[in-house]
Parts: C-alpha cells; sequence; structure tokens
C-alpha cells in the first residue's frame, strides 16, 4: 500500500470515527457518555491534524479540547446533575422542529462547502511555522484570544455557581 492510499484509509477511518462520535453524542441520553464520545470526536480531529502536518494545531486540539474541554464539560455534568426525566420530555416535544431546523440549516450549508471545495486549489501550500502563529495569536488576533479565553473561565465559574446553589 502506497503511502497516498495510506493516507485517504487514515482520513477516511478518521472521518467515520468523527461522524459516529457525534452522531452517538447527540443520540446518547447518558451525558457522560455524551462526553466521552465528544472526547473520541476531538481526538479524531487532532488525528486529521497530524495527518496534514499540522503538528501544532494537532497537539493544540489533544490539549485544549480533548483534554482540557472535555473534562470541563465531565464536571458540568457532574456538578448540575441535570434532570433526564425533564430532559427527554423536552427533546421529545421539539423532534420534529429540531429536524426542520436542521435541515434548513443544512442545505445551504452543504452548497457553501461544495462552492468552497471547488475554489481550493488542488495542490497545498505549505504552512506557517509555529513562530509565525505565536505572533499573530499575540498581535493581530489578542483580543478574540483573551475574549475566548474569559470565555471560558465564566462558563466554568458558572458551573461552580450553579452546581453550588443546586446544593
Amino acid at each position: 500500500m502506497g503511502a497516498e492510499a495510506t493516507s485517504w484509509f487514515l482520513f477516511t477511518l478518521m472521518a467515520v470515527v468523527i461522524v459516529g462520535c457525534s452522531v452517538a453524542m447527540m443520540l446518547s441520553r447518558n451525558f457522560v457518555h455524551s462526553a466521552v464520545f465528544l472526547a473520541g470526536a476531538l481526538l479524531s480531529f487532532a488525528g486529521l491534524y497530524a495527518l496534514l502536518d499540522a503538528t501544532f494545531l494537532a497537539l493544540l486540539q489533544l490539549f485544549i479540547y480533548a483534554g482540557a474541554v472535555t473534562v470541563v464539560v465531565v464536571f458540568v455534568v457532574m456538578l448540575t446533575s441535570t434532570s433526564v426525566v425533564a430532559f427527554d420530555s423536552l427533546l421529545q416535544r421539539q423532534t420534529w422542529l429540531a429536524l426542520a431546523v436542521g435541515v434548513a440549516f443544512a442545505i445551504p450549508l452543504i452548497d457553501a462547502l461544495r462552492t468552497l471545495a471547488a475554489a481550493l486549489p488542488l495542490a497545498a501550500t505549505a504552512p506557517g511555522g509555529t513562530e509565525e502563529l505565536a505572533r499573530a495569536l499575540l498581535t493581530t488576533y489578542v483580543a478574540p484570544f483573551e475574549i475566548s479565553s474569559a470565555i471560558l473561565l465564566a462558563a466554568l465559574v458558572g458551573a461552580i455557581y450553579l452546581a453550588r446553589e443546586a446544593s
């Protein structure tokens, strides 16, 4: 098997794992199982980045999303102890509306992705290095970078507040 066939096989395998974990996450009735499926999808995304030789992005995906964010999600689920019975009855009433909204968003999204894929160049360009990314994050994009960290911190503080209020 050649290098191109191996890459294609690994890409297909990771894409199937991402889609499978994402669907399982949405359909799971257990919140902790959903968090595990989320971690599986995020780990597969890290594999995709590694396949694209974007090592820095793969490591960021692995440590920040698959590690830290998944742990925060598990803590939020365990601390808030959401009532599953009320959640299930809420989902049953909104199933058809959710399906209609999902299809309404999916159709233009698929069309936009096809248009974008047709406009992409056939040959990949060489990615910039880690130093270039760090310079961009700490100069041009410093405000969005800091705002996203503040939002994550606020979500964690909110989860702790909700957990203390419930008990």
